[in-house]
């Protein structure tokens, strides 16, 4: 593994966190899929609750979230860095990582029979 792109996403979560304090209530997770052509995100699934989902998309940390999340995308497809499709951002009260998820996991698997 490429420990300067782990060091960036962990750097790129701390700031997340530091920029956006009300991020700092949530518990729950965003599962994210990137097709393997596509150098950013192709799917989300908010696990949150709604007054949640709805307070992140006004205060703009939605969006935020979904850049943060395309640029993580974009650094390991650049330095060919797997896992590098999917994976999920966990929320634990102030508390954030990122779990890569193999490609053969359930989650793009179920966004592949979507589709």
């Amino acid at each position: 593994m490429d420990n300067d792109v782990i060091q960036l996403e962990k750097q790129s979560l701390e700031a997340l966190r530091h920029n956006y304090p009300q991020l700092q209530k949530l518990i729950g997770s965003i599962t994210f899929v990137a097709e393997a052509d596509s150098p950013m995100l192709t799917a989300t699934a908010w696990h949150l609750t709604e007054a949640d989902n709805v307070m992140l998309k006004q205060s703009g940390v939605k969006g935020a979230i979904l850049e943060l999340l395309d640029n993580l995308v974009e650094q390991r497809k650049q330095k060919r860095i797997r896992p590098n499709r999917q994976g999920r951002l966990l929320l634990n009260a102030g508390q954030l990582g990122v779990e890569w998820l193999s490609d053969d996991s359930k989650s793009l698997l179920a966004y592949k029979n979507a589709s």
